[in-house]
């Protein structure tokens, strides 16, 4: 949470943005990888869906890609979540596949940057896995907080 704090301070809440890991080719934010949104967006988004014609949908479909169809309907972009060398800090996988592999291949095909496992997976300051279970948040957790990681 810290993390998604910190990375959230430094961005303009009047910007119309979202951020999250971002599929390729397919213009949005892969929603297991959860995603943000600021505060112009989220306001842009309500008043998507108070239009009498719009193109938000209420009811159906994936969420991420209404989401996103919604979002760019009303002039929002994804904004930029990598780190300063270029790691992402959301991620649509957990972190033992980031960290020991293999790389799914759809995971290949849509990432926006080059999959890279080992030590370069993930940032310092990454915010998010997704497909985690129970027992890796607690390991994650005493990587990331109990065992001398300096902050």
């Amino acid at each position: 949470m810290e993390n998604l704090k910190t990375f959230l301070s430094k961005q303009d809440t009047t910007e119309p943005v979202s951020f999250g890991w971002i599929s390729k080719g397919y213009d949005y934010h892969q929603g297991g990888a959860s995603y943000v949104l600021s505060r112009e967006a989220l306001k842009r988004f309500n008043e998507g869906h108070q239009k009498p014609n719009t193109t938000c949908r209420k009811y159906g479909g994936h969420e991420d890609i209404e989401i996103r169809a919604c979002l760019r309907s009303e002039g929002v972009y994804m904004g930029n979540t990598r780190d300063e060398e270029n790691r992402e800090r959301f991620h649509p996988l957990n972190f033992y596949d980031l960290f020991v592999g293999p790389i799914p291949d759809w995971y290949k095909q849509r990432a926006a940057l080059e999959p890279v496992t080992s030590y370069e997976c993930c940032g310092d300051d990454v915010i998010s896995f997704h497909y985690v279970p129970w027992n890796e948040l607690y390991l994650i957790d005493s990587m990331w907080y109990r065992f001398g990681r300096e902050r």
